[in-house]
């Protein structure tokens, strides 16, 4: 989208060749870049969903005219650190550095009896009293990460960013299992979208830091991926991965005036080293596939062949 008006993450203004980008509530230069050609006018300035990606529109002198032109950056991590204050009652403060090792294997506790029904209750309610019945269930469970989740989306629907983020960066610093399944949501909660290009933010939820596990290489761009169509010899592949564990595949092709566009859906997870998908059979139970995650132009692919038929490589897709 167009940055814009008073809501502008990034400001960009050209000098000669250098081409400056800033982000304006802070003043912090972004991006420094030299242009081959002398740079007549900046157009227009854009940022990707979640602040990751900026690219801007300008004129430039070429050939003795003026003529358009684009260029786009990789942002992440760029743009200098947000100072976060921890709130009251916080237990484990925090520390601003996301996990980097490797991912966290500690089970949760069995559930007691008490807690479960605090959970219930809590899913249940909104607002301040969102944190106060999430505070509860923290208390039965210090370490419970659906409640260090819940409590920092209800600050952030109050518009406590402070709270909001240090609740999130304990959560980065959790030791069970599945923290990162909730830092992952937070990439994409609604929530947190007027703070995705806050540095206090992008670090507590990862988002500017390698994957440290297997879950967080297929989650951590949304879940979304694809392979782009070849005629008459690759189909259009996309793998639409969500949190509950399900997942569809769309494959479609054109050849020759024939087209198909079959879907398939079953349930996914993650072993040791690979990406399982399950495909229920008509017999009832389901027939498990391994799929491979490589490294493939200096991304993340999966690699996938389901039975003699079908056989894909998909990249993610950046939202």
């Amino acid at each position: 989208k167009a940055e814009r008006g008073a809501r502008a993450q990034f400001a960009a203004t050209a000098k000669g060749r250098t081409l400056t980008i800033t982000r304006p509530d802070s003043g912090a230069t972004v991006v420094v870049w030299e242009s081959l050609d002398p740079i007549s006018q900046v157009v227009e300035v854009y940022a990707s969903t979640y602040g990751n990606l900026v690219g801007v529109e300008l004129m430039v002198k070429r050939g003795g005219r003026d003529q358009a032109d684009a260029i786009a950056f990789d942002i992440r991590g760029a743009g200098g650190d947000t100072a976060i204050t921890p709130p009251a009652g916080t237990t484990t403060p925090p520390t601003g550095t996301p996990p980097t090792g490797a991912p966290p294997t500690v089970p949760p506790p069995a559930a007691s009896p008490e807690l479960t029904k605090a959970v219930a209750k809590a899913r249940k309610t909104s607002g301040k009293a969102a944190i106060a019945a999430w505070t509860k269930v923290a208390a039965l469970d210090a370490d419970h990460s659906e409640a260090r989740y819940a409590i920092a989306v209800a600050h952030a629907k109050l518009k406590h960013k402070a709270e909001a983020i240090a609740a999130l960066t304990a959560l980065a610093g959790s030791a069970r299992g599945d923290a990162i399944e909730y830092l992952v949501a937070a990439r994409f909660d609604k929530a947190f979208a007027a703070w995705r290009a806050d540095a206090g933010f992008r670090t507590a939820v990862g988002l500017d830091r390698p994957p440290t596990g297997l879950y967080e290489r297929v989650m951590g761009l949304g879940g979304v991926w694809e392979q782009a169509a070849t005629s008459c010899d690759t189909p259009q592949v996309t793998l639409t991965l969500a949190r509950e564990r399900a997942f569809t595949l769309r494959v479609r092709s054109t050849c020759s005036g024939q087209r198909y566009d079959d879907r398939f859906r079953g349930t996914w997870d993650v072993d040791a080293n690979a990406l399982v998908l399950s495909l229920p059979k008509p017999e009832g139970g389901s027939d498990p596939f391994l799929c491979s995650i490589e490294a493939r132009s200096g991304e993340d692919a999966i690699h996938c062949a389901l039975g003699e038929d079908l056989e894909f490589v998909v990249q993610a897709v950046r939202r």
